[in-house]
């Protein structure tokens, strides 16, 4: 008789037990289901303003909003994403990059709240306290003739920019300069670019000459006019931003060094899936060897790695690198392409 009520007693823990599981499984879904709308929520918000704001009509079936997504391990587990929003804004493509998160979802919410919060928040406050009487643009001085001392001293006394200095950098390839630069406007770091030009004077000042602009400083207000037969206009993809341009030095540093530090275990990985069912228990899919340059004075030493990959009956030389580190993710690469061009599994053990 007293087993009968501890085991009701029993029975009735269980079932709160479970009816708190449910609980908290529905409140989790349910919260899942609120970040999913007010994800959406905002981006349709970006979308929105960026169809109202347009000049031209953009091709059919072309995205208003374009999202691309950058990747980086922030350890040897986690992968973080960082999204990035193209879209046409009064006849100019914009790109937008947010900050890194866990997931795509997040960090596409990031970055169209961080859009929508400077163009229509701070630039739209900025453009109402102009047209209400408050500090007009700059004009540039007579006695500056170049349009970089222009911007430098536009930038200087222009509100937004709050007197940070234009940072100029530029990139040359194949006989052609880009100059780039990176302005501060009401606390957001701005990167624009120009055409492609013979010199870096003539990149700076075509670059400089479209900042102004943009700015609508005085006098450069009809330096240009959108293009409506430009590619960003009338093409289906917005064209690319300069890689890394939303990295900075440290950043872009410390992302190729984690993207060093896993190629070694992507390519492992790859090569254990290829011939999982070759390995027997225990056994590496490869073996390291490395030689060096004993001539070689300086520090790292010239060097040079071979891998073996005993279930393939393949061996890879890499080329001479400098240190043990490079010279192992030299010939890492060689075993990629061997791998990427179908090289793996059953079909090339049997070959």
């Amino acid at each position: 008789q007293q087993q009968q009520p501890r085991q009701q007693q029993h029975q009735q823990q269980q079932q709160q037990q479970q009816n708190q599981q449910d609980e908290q499984a529905l409140a989790a879904r349910q919260a899942a289901d609120d970040q999913e709308s007010a994800g959406k929520g905002v981006i349709s918000l970006l979308q929105e303003f960026v169809q109202c704001s347009r000049q031209f009509h953009a091709p059919q079936h072309r995205a208003i909003l374009q999202w691309t997504y950058d990747n980086r391990m922030a350890d040897f587990t986690t992968l973080e994403f960082r999204g990035t929003v193209a879209f046409v804004l009064d006849g100019v493509p914009h790109h937008v990059a947010g900050e890194w998160y866990p997931s795509k979802k997040q960090a596409q919410r990031d970055t169209a709240e961080r859009a929508l919060a400077f163009f229509v928040g701070k630039w739209g406050e900025q453009l109402l306290l102009e047209q209400d009487g408050g500090p007009s643009r700059p004009s540039p001085p007579r006695e500056q003739t170049s349009e970089m001392q222009i911007l430098e001293s536009f930038c200087g006394s222009y509100s937004p920019c709050a007197g940070v200095a234009p940072q100029w950098s530029h990139s040359c390839e194949d006989g052609e300069c880009r100059a780039i630069v990176e302005i501060t406007m009401l606390g957001v770091p701005h990167k624009f670019s120009g055409d492609a030009k013979t010199t870096e004077q003539e990149a700076t000042r075509d670059t400089a000459r479209r900042v102004l602009w943009y700015l609508q400083c005085p006098g450069f207000e009809a330096e240009f006019s959108p293009d409506p037969r430009a590619p960003a206009v009338n093409s289906k993809e917005i064209p690319a931003p300069p890689t890394n341009w939303a990295s900075g030095g440290a950043e872009g540093s410390a992302q190729q060094i984690a993207e060093r530090k896993t190629a070694l275990m992507r390519v492992q990985n790859k090569l254990q899936q290829a011939f999982a069912k070759q390995l027997r228990p225990g056994q590496s899919v490869w073996e390291w060897t490395y030689e060096t340059d004993e001539e070689d004075k300086a520090w790292p030493p010239l060097c040079r790695a071979t891998v073996k990959i005993p279930v393939a009956s393949q061996t890879f030389t890499g080329p001479w690198a400098r240190g043990q580190r490079d010279a192992q993710i030299d010939a890492c690469g060689i075993v990629s392409e061997f791998l990427s061009a179908g090289n793996g599994g059953e079909s090339q053990i049997r070959a």
